[in-house]
């Protein structure tokens, strides 16, 4: 039985916690208003806390503004962006823990500022998306490498061969797992988790695909390569991630979303900005391991 099929036996599997499946819902329909999402919100004091505490930072408000209402955060800071944080903290704080191999605070910093900057490409390339695929978009950046956290925290042994097996040849983490796993890579992980969450097929494919753009299904394509756009941008700016840098590039990428250099040139710019909303969100407290690995 191979590790996909295995997934499914899993008892102590994270399930989608409750809360992150009523935000989510609410955030995508068309019903939804400031009132409600602000009532659910909360009814989990740890994540009010939360959004309290990002929404009164000097990133979102000024010393004489306080925030003090869930509600007026809402109002204030946008629908959309307060759903989206709180769904990521309750997201984040089911899928963390220790690990020796892996530095789960930069992990999800990457994710995170993934998941802003793939939502931005709809707002600053000229493809069409549509309201689901904006919600898909940020889900598929936060998720993008949910199969790594898999592999960690389900499949452990055979993370670490991937990783020794890198270190040895001198190739990258995906080039690793593609030798030893070539049909359970980490993307591949990744989707079967979330076809297991019953995630909407965007997302999912905005996963699978997100290394292999040109294998995606055409119509749900255009998640798939704003996905591999942050992704691409992010490992390749400083913040990184587990996979190391990503040499050789997908040409096209530009082309296909319809960016122009100055867009593609604004775009960078806000990764900077991006990563400093993640670091205000992210309330993990882990240690990093010192593990590097070699650029795709």
């Amino acid at each position: 039985m191979n590790m996909i099929q295995r997934l499914t036996e899993i008892t102590e599997l994270p399930t989608l916690p409750e809360i992150a499946l009523r935000i989510r819902s609410l955030i995508m329909s068309d019903e939804g208003n400031a009132s409600m999402l602000a009532r659910l919100i909360e009814q989990d004091p740890s994540i009010s806390a939360k959004i309290l505490k990002v929404a009164n930072s000097s990133f979102y408000c000024s010393a004489n503004n306080r925030i003090t209402s869930v509600k007026t955060a809402i109002t204030r800071i946008g629908f959309n962006e307060i759903g989206h944080i709180a769904l990521a903290v309750s997201l984040i704080r089911t899928f963390s823990r220790k690990s020796n191999v892996l530095d789960y605070k930069q992990f999800w910093k990457h994710s995170l500022t993934a998941a802003y900057l793939t939502s931005l490409v709809a707002e600053t390339g000229n493809e069409g998306f549509s309201p689901r695929e904006r919600h898909a978009l940020f889900l598929s950046g936060l998720f993008h490498d949910i199969g790594i956290l898999v592999y960690d925290q389900f499949f452990h042994q055979q993370f670490e061969q991937i990783i020794e097996h890198a270190f040895k040849q001198e190739i990258s983490f995906l080039d690793a797992e593609r030798d030893l796993y070539p049909s359970e890579t980490h993307v591949a992980l990744g989707a079967a988790l979330l076809e297991l969450w019953k995630i909407d097929l965007p997302v999912i494919s905005g996963i699978r695909f997100h290394h292999n753009i040109e294998k995606a299904p055409v119509n749900l394509r255009p998640v798939a390569a704003a996905t591999y756009l942050s992704e691409y941008i992010l490992c390749n700016s400083g913040l990184g991630s587990f996979e190391g840098l990503i040499r050789n590039g997908n040409k096209n990428i530009i082309s296909f979303l319809k960016l122009t250099k100055e867009m593609l040139n604004n775009y960078i710019t806000l990764a900077e900005y991006e990563v400093e909303r993640s670091d205000l969100i992210l309330a993990l407290e882990t240690d990093s391991p010192v593990f590097q690995l070699r650029a795709v």
